[in-house]
């Protein structure tokens, strides 16, 4: 073992050794007679144990215990010597890091190295300990995948970042980021793939922050990062751009280049809030607004802005009970035939009637039922209600001698759904409706949502007879290719192309070339909007199939639609 004896007194050091020296151990021994001396030998050598006298001229030993025990590798068993056999003495020397103490009167060779050998081992036994205790707080403050501090920690400084801005009177940021579409990359990739896209991502922030700011995952794909001491809330817009600008650079995953992008929520101190809790809720509802937005993009949390979003999640809460408390219901708009201005049909319009708000229109509630995973249980309701409307006016009216069609949106989620062409046909035999008095309308929007299955499920639809309706058609980039790829017997033309017409506007250019297009490829044309006389006129004129608007009525429930149109 190497061996340093610290003492100042030559006799002692000379008894101390020669005791050593009497063991069967192999001991190196390297001698300092003053603190200074002990101090430097320390630092420059490695030594399994130290011997250290209380008594020194120029400091105590306990106060250079405490110095060996603040050395940045500190890895070195200390046996404290003293002609005292004061017990409070030993205690102190212990708790400031000592593994023994032993009093010089009762030195002899066993006793020396019982001690040393006891200290040693002790050490080794508490250096483990530390080292456990670190890996436990490593584990607790870090995030193992990433190496960034974890939510805990994250915690623990803003609150102590709060508080230095408190006494400063400085402004501080904090961004909650959010991947987008991160859930695809698991789906498509595998999970390895996307915990090294989690990994690429914490490198690529990393680099962007400043010193003394702190970057955090939050837990799954949510990062955020503290921005401290900034001049105002807008002296975080250049980081922004940055993150950005970084996060659109493609990335290699799986042989495969991606690109990703980030919705960003910016909430301030004090601007926004106070306390952390509060500021954190901010930023993750501006992170949500981001989303909503369109996604990679950057939103600021303001009061309008939390009430907007406090409403949404209210409507999230009761939108899941909603169905199970029968709190639906189904409006119906009358489609006229141009021609003999008879009631043919009528487009099926869900309405929510909360107990509460009063009715609630599908705008407001639509896109958050498909966000929660509802959609798929309201398009069945939808679906069956509409069937057997579709059966009950048939039989009271002797409507079986015509084709009265009920027309019932769909989306990108009920598309999705392998099972829907049997649901559809179950429900069709099930209230012996033909399939040709259902008509299922689409958007754009919905079918640019639509993988290769729901292609396969429409053209089974369309060739079971069901007819397949393109809604708003004309407001698209690509409306006319998708005409070529989905089986289409229906174009209805966004109201936008039909307001415009009035008595003295006769420029109907785009509507005949509509016309002429569809009637050549055998598909009939359905004008949405009208609500003028020179608009019906102008879609009697141009030959369309069928018109619907508020011209000729409203939305309106079952009971009304049959008093007014079918009686």
């Amino acid at each position: 073992m190497n061996l340093l004896l610290i003492d100042d007194d030559k006799v002692d050091r000379i008894n101390t050794i020669r005791t050593l020296h009497r063991s069967n151990y192999s001991l190196d021994i390297m001698e300092a007679s003053s603190a200074e001396e002990g101090l430097n030998l320390a630092q420059s050598n490695t030594f399994d144990v130290i011997l250290l006298d209380y008594q020194l001229p120029s400091m105590t030993g306990l106060d250079l215990l405490k110095v060996f025990r603040n050395f940045p590798t500190n890895s070195t068993a200390v046996v404290m010597l003293s002609y005292s056999d004061d017990e409070s003495l030993a205690i102190d020397c212990l708790e400031a890091g000592a593994q023994d103490f032993i009093c010089k009167s009762e030195v002899t060779v066993s006793r020396l190295m019982r001690a040393i050998l006891h200290s040693r081992e002790r050490y080794r036994i508490e250096q483990e300990l530390r080292d456990s205790h670190e890996q436990l707080r490593y584990l607790a403050e870090i995030d193992t995948l990433t190496g960034l501090a974890n939510r805990h920690m994250f915690e623990m400084g803003l609150k102590k970042a709060l508080s230095r801005a408190s006494r400063h009177g400085s402004h501080l940021a904090l961004l909650m980021l959010d991947l987008d579409n991160f859930k695809n990359v698991n789906d498509t990739l595998g999970h390895i793939a996307g915990d090294d896209l989690l990994k690429e991502v914490a490198k690529r922030l990393q680099e962007m922050i400043r010193d003394g700011d702190l970057l955090c995952r939050l837990g799954g794909d949510e990062f955020a990062i503290l921005v401290h001491d900034l001049d105002t809330s807008n002296s975080v817009m250049p980081l922004i751009e940055r993150i950005l600008n970084v996060m659109a650079k493609p990335i290699l995953l799986e042989g495969k280049e991606m690109t990703i992008s980030v919705s960003i929520g910016i909430a301030s101190y004090p601007e926004s809030a106070t306390d952390p809790i509060q500021l954190l809720k901010s930023a993750d509802v501006a992170m949500y607004r981001s989303k909503e937005a369109g996604k990679n993009q950057a939103q600021f949390y303001s009061k309008t802005l939390h009430e907007e979003v406090y409403k949404r999640v209210e409507i999230e809460r009761e939108l899941q009970h909603a169905l199970e408390r029968n709190e639906f219901i189904l409006h119906y708009q009358p489609q006229i035939d141009t021609k003999t201005r008879k009631v043919v049909g009528a487009e099926a319009l869900i309405r929510w009637q909360h107990p509460v708000k009063g009715l609630i229109p599908p705008d407001d509630f639509i896109s958050i039922a498909e966000d929660i995973g509802a959609i798929d249980a309201i398009g069945a309701w939808v679906m069956e209600t509409a069937c057997a409307q579709s059966h009950q006016w048939r039989k009271e009216y002797n409507s079986t001698s015509f084709i009265f069609s009920i027309a019932v949106n769909l989306s990108a989620k009920q598309l999705n759904q392998r099972h829907l062409v049997e649901d559809i046909k179950s429900m069709l035999v099930r209230h012996q409706i033909p399939p040709e008095c259902i008509e299922l309308e689409l958007t754009e929007s919905t079918l640019n949502k639509c993988v290769e299955t729901g292609v396969m499920l429409l053209r089974e639809l369309s060739e079971f007879g069901i007819k397949l309706s393109l809604d708003d058609f004309g407001t698209g980039y690509s409306s006319l290719l998708l005409l070529q790829k989905y089986p289409f017997q229906v174009l209805k033309i966004d109201k936008s192309f039909i307001h415009p017409i009035s008595d003295n506007q006769s420029d109907s250019s785009f509507l005949k070339a509509i016309n002429a297009f569809s009637k050549a490829l055998g598909m009939q044309v359905v004008a949405e909007g009208v609500e003028t006389e020179s608009q019906e006129r102008l879609c009697q004129e141009l030959n369309f199939d069928r018109m619907q608007g508020y011209y000729f009525g409203r939305p309106m429930s079952a009971e009304m639609f049959a008093k007014q149109f079918l009686s």
